[in-house]
């Protein structure tokens, strides 16, 4: 076990599978099982989520899930006046990202068992400020919520398609389309699972539902594995 920093007073320790924080003399694995297995460890020095095994960042062709962070906020113009919503809030590198450059961010977690990791997360710590508000549950309900026309960007980050196919719906981009301001920008994670297996393409197939929705100027960014596009 090697020493990792200290945030906050508590003292952080890694193995190469697991990240441990030590608080009052005590040493706790930040890992946790609730339905699933979720845990942290580290990705090039900086913490990553895991669920059951499965990496839920983009580090491909990226130094860091920050580095990925960061070209998402690029890639939509964000300014000081916007109000964004972050779908599937993680670990919140994104909406910590969003949140520097705008008004207001609203993020959302389904897992409460994410929610206190990032909590103990010393690279979360961000979520926690008063320009983020952290929604807890399934943001396919929780839109439901939201006002008309009331988002200048979201952020649509969701697992893959097998596993949150609500998210990929037409259904739920319909809700997107109500909640978007006019030219509103929307970012949206499509990974490469499924790409031209069986002559199958994920982004041919969510580009198509977005513009039968009434989205325009979509287009694809390799790099992200996602898509960008507008509300006119």
């Amino acid at each position: 076990m090697k020493f990792f920093g200290r945030y906050g007073g508590i003292e952080y320790y890694h193995t190469s599978n697991f990240l441990y924080a030590k608080k009052d003399g005590e040493l706790y694995k930040l890992a946790l099982f609730d339905k699933h297995f979720y845990k942290l460890r580290l990705y090039n020095r900086v913490p990553i989520l895991e669920i059951d095994g499965v990496r839920m960042h983009l580090v491909k062709n990226f130094s860091s899930p920050l580095d990925y962070a960061r070209e998402v906020a690029k890639q939509l113009h964000l300014s000081k006046n916007d109000v964004v919503l972050d779908t599937c809030m993680g670990l919140g590198y994104t909406a910590m990202e969003a949140a520097k450059y705008t008004e207001r961010v609203v993020t959302c977690e389904l897992h409460r068992a994410v929610v206190q990791l990032a909590k103990w997360n010393p690279f979360s710590k961000g979520l926690f400020t008063k320009n983020i508000e952290i929604q807890q549950g399934d943001v396919a309900s929780l839109i439901n919520w939201f006002k008309d026309k009331t988002l200048d960007a979201i952020i649509h980050d969701p697992p893959r398609f097998s596993h949150a196919p609500q998210l990929y719906s037409s259904s739920f981009y319909r809700e997107l389309f109500r909640i978007c301001k006019k030219r509103a920008r929307l970012f949206h994670y499509v990974g490469s699972v499924g790409k031209n297996i069986k002559g199958r393409s994920i982004e041919n197939e969510v580009s198509k539902r977005l513009e039968v929705t009434g989205f325009k100027d979509i287009r694809y960014i390799p790099r992200l594995q996602g898509l960008i596009f507008k509300k006119f």
